[in-house]
């Protein structure tokens, strides 16, 4: 764009927004530039250029919203919505520059209903500070994300997300009730006043995961909880990984238990980041369970839990290793624990059926250890979030000293990414679970949804026409 034409969109997003709503500064400008996810994380590591907005914009209210996606409408321009930047799927790197919309002063919490026991408030709302209002009145909102501190309201709904007690309190989806948004074209709407009816195909599920593809959620309604009773853990043992997966599957199946939290490590990851971490020097799976409500129903909950992983041959470790992992469970997410440069790393989640789990560990090991050998490839898994008809694996591989060269390493990366990605896809899993899609693994979008591919783009280019929202996310083709 000219010089004069970025000169004529500023003045119309400051009428839009107002003036100190609107940044052009260099450092704003780097700043929103990039995620946590690899790519953008190399090429700032290397002391490279990377590609920055336009403009920052910092909307105040869902009118400010909708004037200001006029404004890029008509000189159709991207517009990539912002809320705390800790997505590791790239996105909101703005691909082809355009307008970031942090949408982090639009923060106020609108109404609790203490009755139906839901909450309504804007996005840009900090989880953690949510989650401490709402423990003030006796709530909480059960979604407890590794990147709470950051992360918003928004940007749970925006990708789907799960917390560490999503087994019991379900993920984003499971969660919500209504919206309100603004579209590509600048249109404030609300979807239905509930989530479950018979009045049509959902219009509030085809924006929640959408990661800003198609307009942008301007308020959120979705239910919360009373705060437990009491809240209470166990660890366990087991020989081998498989063991460990058929105690999760016959708790949520056989017995139709609703822990609020089961999460099994395999042998690598329990050697990893359990000794490491939590400094538990175990050779084995180790297996953390937890049941939070009612004293009566959590006590009865933890004995069926126990008989299911003592029948099992797991190793019962008490509730203090449990309460442990607990406390330190954020742990693994900062430094000196986390992973990230000078390590190459990626989360190579899927989400499938009981019956195809096992072999997708095995295959996903098998393709990055075997197939990435040469790079010292390491393959650990963990087991976290858990269905009543299957479970996601939270799978990492790490490669310890890649290659120095940015376009060498990130080649590295993108190819364990398709071997990993394809390796699911080919026996019955999926791209992702809850960290979203972005540009990371939007061009593997069409291999997933084969045949019907061409309908999910035909939806995208009715709602934005123009293609301004989030341009070269999720595997859409560019229109403007």
């Amino acid at each position: 764009m000219s010089t004069f034409l970025l000169h004529q969109i500023k003045t119309e997003l400051i009428d839009a927004v107002g003036w100190d709503n609107v940044s052009t500064r260099e450092p704003d400008l780097l700043a929103y530039s990039l995620d946590y996810f690899a790519a953008p994380q190399i090429w700032l590591d290397r002391g490279l250029p990377l590609q920055k907005p336009s403009f920052i914009v910092h909307p105040e209210n869902s009118h400010q919203v909708a004037s200001l996606l006029k404004v890029a409408t008509r000189h159709r321009i991207p517009v990539i919505p912002y809320s705390g930047g800790t997505g590791s799927q790239g996105g909101i790197t703005p691909l082809y520059g355009g307008i970031i919309v942090d949408m982090k002063k639009m923060d106020r919490i609108i109404s609790i209903d203490e009755e139906s026991f839901i909450l309504t408030a804007q996005p840009g709302i900090n989880g953690y500070r949510l989650e401490k209002e709402l423990n003030k009145k006796g709530f909480t909102l059960g979604h407890y994300p590794a990147s709470v501190y950051g992360a918003t309201l928004g940007g749970y709904i925006a990708a789907r997300g799960a917390g560490t007690l999503s087994t019991k309190y379900g993920k984003a989806e499971d969660m919500i009730i209504s919206l309100e948004a603004v579209s590509a074209q600048g249109e404030i709407f609300r979807t239905l006043p509930v989530p479950n009816h018979a009045c049509g195909p959902s219009l509030l599920q085809l924006y929640v995961g959408s990661e800003g593809t198609l307009g942008i959620i301007t308020e959120i309604s979705i239910k919360i909880e009373p705060l437990p009773q009491i809240r209470k853990f166990n660890a366990f043992l087991f020989k081998d990984v498989r063991d460990g997966l058929e105690a999760g599957r016959r708790m949520m199946t056989e017995k139709r238990l609703r822990p609020n939290t089961i999460r099994l490590y395999d042998e690598s990851s329990s050697d990893r980041i359990v000794k490491k971490v939590l400094g538990l020097d175990l050779k084995g799976c180790y297996m953390v369970v937890g049941a939070e409500g009612a004293e009566a129903q959590v006590l009865l909950e933890m004995k069926q839990i126990e008989e299911v992983c003592v029948a099992l041959q797991g190793r019962e470790l008490g509730p203090e290793s449990g309460e442990h992992w607990w406390n330190h469970r954020y742990d693994f997410y900062f430094p000196p624990f986390n992973l990230m440069l000078p390590e190459l790393t990626g989360t190579v989640e899927t989400t499938t059926t009981y019956d195809k789990i096992y072999s997708i560990h095995l295959k996903k090991k098998e393709a990055i250890e075997v197939g990435f050998k040469d790079w010292n490839a390491k393959y650990i898994a963990h087991f976290s979030h858990w269905f009543p008809w299957g479970v996601m694996t939270y799978d990492r591989f790490i490669i310890p000293v890649p290659p120095e060269d940015p376009e060498e390493a990130l080649q590295l990366h993108n190819a364990i990414w398709a071997k990993a990605a394809r390796t699911s896809l080919a026996h019955g899993g999926i791209l992702n679970d809850h960290h979203g899609i972005g540009f990371k693994l939007g061009w593997l979008m069409p291999e997933q949804y084969g045949t019907a591919w061409p309908i999910m783009q035909s939806i995208k280019d009715a709602l934005d026409p123009a293609g301004i929202m989030n341009p070269g996310k999720f595997g859409f083709i560019k229109r403007f």
